[in-house]
Formats: C-alpha cells, structure tokens, sequence
C-alpha cells in the first residue's frame, strides 16, 4: 500500500443507519455528477457502505503528483490519530486491506472491533468495485480535459502561425517598398564620403555622412531581417567571434544607450569560435541591448555582459543583467518569448522582440533564458553550441 504523508490530516465522520448495500450504491453512483471531484465521489461512496453499521472504512489513492489521497471514515470521532501507514484504523481491533480492482497502487480498508466475517468482506467488494468505476470515470475525465487543453493549445498556435504568416508577407511588402530608396541612400553616401575623403573636406563632416550610411544601412538590414523571420534564410553560416558579434551591437546601439544613460561592463572570458549567422546574432544582441536599456531608471543604471564557455556541453554563454525594472509577474517566464506577448502599453511594443531572438537563437541550435535578478533587474542567457 503507498505511504500516507507525515502529518497528513485524515478527516472522521459519524455515519448513520441505512438499508441494502447494492441498492445504495448503485443509486449513489447513478447520481455522481460525471465531472465531479473524485474526493467528493468517494465520500460518497465510503459514507453509502458505512451507514448503518459500525464498521469502520478508508480508501488510499495514489494522486497524479505523487501524493496520497486519503478518505477514512469512523463510525464515531477515535483516538489514537493514525501513526501506522500500514493501518487507517489502528483504533480497531481488526483491519483488512483489500486492492481496489483496476487501479494499481490503491487499496480499502475495512476495520471493525469484531472478526470480519464473509458477509462483510462481500459488502467489502462491492464497494471495491463501486470505487474503481469512479476512479475510472474520475481519470478518464481528466484525462478528456488534458486532451482538451492540448487541442485549444494546438489552436492558439495554429491562430499564431497564421498571424506570422500575415507579418512574413508584410514584411516582405515593407522590404519591397525600402529596399530601393534605402539602398540608394546607402549607395549616395558612400560615393559623397569618398569624393569628400579626396576633397579635403572637414573630418567631423565625413563623420556626420558615415553615419547616414551606417544608419540607411541598419534599417536596410533591418528590414530584411523582418523577412528572414518568417522565411529561412539561405546563407551559409560560417565561423565567428561572438565577442565581435556583441561589440557591433553596442555600435548599433549606441543611441539608445546613450538616451537612457547606460554604462556597459564588459566581463569577456576566453570564448572559442561558434558558427552562425553575423546579420541575425547582433539583432539577437540589438533587441536584448534595448529591451534592458528601456528598463532602466531615467538616471541610468549598468548593463553587464558576461561570457563563457563550458568545455564539457561545449556551449558558449553570454549572460546579460540590467538594473532595470525587472521582468512583469508571470507565472511562466517562457511565455515572455511569446509572440505578441507585452506587458507594455498601448505603443510600448508590439510582442515580437523577444519572440524573435528565440527564433534566431533556436535556428542556431541554441537556448535563451530569463531570471529575475534581485533586488531589482532581469537576466538573459543566451547559450550558443560551437560545434566541436
């Protein structure tokens, strides 16, 4: 019989008196609402075989969690309390313990003052009997509303795939409308920057023009990655620092560190080269960069970046902790990588920051994590396989 949990308190009732056994309980089980609570069933069911008589009655189940669930029912309040788990019933002069048919792990208990006598141990099994259809009825509920959770799951995904599917088509719009003008601001730059650099012309004005390009340019890459979010890329990864990956997405970022008065502390280890794709990695990095700096106090705070590499999982790490306002209470951090997951306003996001650097991360055979820091702030992990 499985163990009853220490300290576990087990309910007495006084029952009382009553006519046939098989009557009562086909009643009673006709009248079981069919998604009811099993502990109410069962009460039901223990209190049917004890009325009228002076014998005492328990049933041990095995849960779902692991624990024990545990109905015993006294003709009358007893002492001792329960110390044996061998026995519900150590009150009682004699206690046999019968298995419930068609569950394993569950049993019945019948105690009573006097010897058991034949009469009492069929009364036993038909009350054994009338406790395992409504295990039966009370698990196959359950299990119906398992099934039933999953199918809506498999919906909700499959109204999400199609929102993605409408965001990879649009975005494909937007691309199609930028590409050209974007590409021709890249193009006009360069060209100016260079007839400049032959000119002579001022320094700080070649600077002012590099960063348009620079700038034309991310949008440029931006709006390509917007496509390759919802369409697999068909570039070949190759070998890269991760470090570099990282110190371009400062550059990239640069505005909005700056605007939210944010000191970076780098905290590099030795990291070995991983292989993957430059352009969609430091979006991976622009969009966590971002995200924490957003969080932060208007006074600033620190963004550390922490890297390593597990030899044994062959895994490089980079772990990256703000002092921001710390994540929204969740019950389940995964579902902040949901897509059109935000706890922000109206114009605050739209729910796809961090569903995208999931994306990118898992196309690198990857994993990406977040914890809560303490006091105040959050964690990201990023964990990046290198393939050797």
């Amino acid at each position: 019989m499985s163990q009853i949990p220490k300290g576990e308190r087990l309910e007495e009732t006084v029952v009382l008196g009553g006519s046939d056994l098989p009557e009562r309980l086909l009643v009673q089980l006709a009248s079981l609402p069919p998604e009811g609570d099993v502990e109410d069933a069962l009460w039901a069911i223990v209190s049917t075989f004890a009325e009228g008589s002076e014998l005492y009655i328990g049933v041990c189940i095995p849960t779902a969690t692991g624990e024990q669930l545990v109905i015993r029912h006294a003709p009358r309040p007893s002492q001792p309390r329960v110390t044996d788990a061998a026995r519900l019933f150590p009150e009682a002069r004699y206690e046999e313990v019968m298995n419930i048919p068609f569950d394993v792990g569950s049993s019945l208990h019948i105690a009573s003052d006097d010897p058991l006598d034949a009469t009492v141990r069929r009364s036993a099994d038909q009350v054994a009997l009338a406790v395992a259809s409504t295990l039966r009825r009370s698990r196959f509920a359950d299990q119906l509303k398992r099934e039933a959770q999953e199918v809506q799951q498999l919906r909700d995904q499959a109204v999400q795939s199609d929102k993605l599917a409408g965001l990879g088509r649009m975005a494909a719009s937007i691309v199609h409308e930028l590409n050209n003008p974007l590409t021709s601001i890249v193009a006009y730059a360069d060209y100016l920057r260079r007839r400049w650099e032959q000119q002579g012309v001022d320094i700080a004005d070649r600077e002012r023009l590099g960063r348009i390009s620079e700038a034309a340019g991310r949008v440029l890459n931006f709006t390509r990655d917007l496509v390759a979010y919802s369409r697999p890329s068909s570039a070949d990864p190759s070998a890269l620092s991760v470090h570099d990956v990282i110190e371009r997405s400062l550059v990239f970022s640069e505005h909005v560190i700056a605007a939210n008065n944010v000191t970076i502390v780098r905290q590099y280890g030795e990291l070995p080269p991983i292989r993957g794709l430059h352009g969609p990695l430091t979006q991976v990095f622009v969009n966590l960069i971002t995200n924490a700096c957003q969080a932060m106090d208007p006074k600033g705070g620190k963004l550390t970046i922490e890297t390593s590499y597990d030899a044994n999982r062959k895994v490089v790490s980079v772990k990256m902790s703000d002092e921001g306002r710390g994540l929204p209470a969740v019950d389940d951090l995964d579902r902040l990588f949901d897509a059109y997951f935000t706890t922000r306003g109206d114009g605050g996001g739209n729910g796809l920051g961090l569903n995208i650097v999931q994306t990118i991360v898992a196309s690198h055979g990857g994993a990406v994590q977040a914890a809560r820091n303490e006091p105040r702030g959050a964690s990201f992990v990023i964990e990046l396989p290198t393939g050797r």
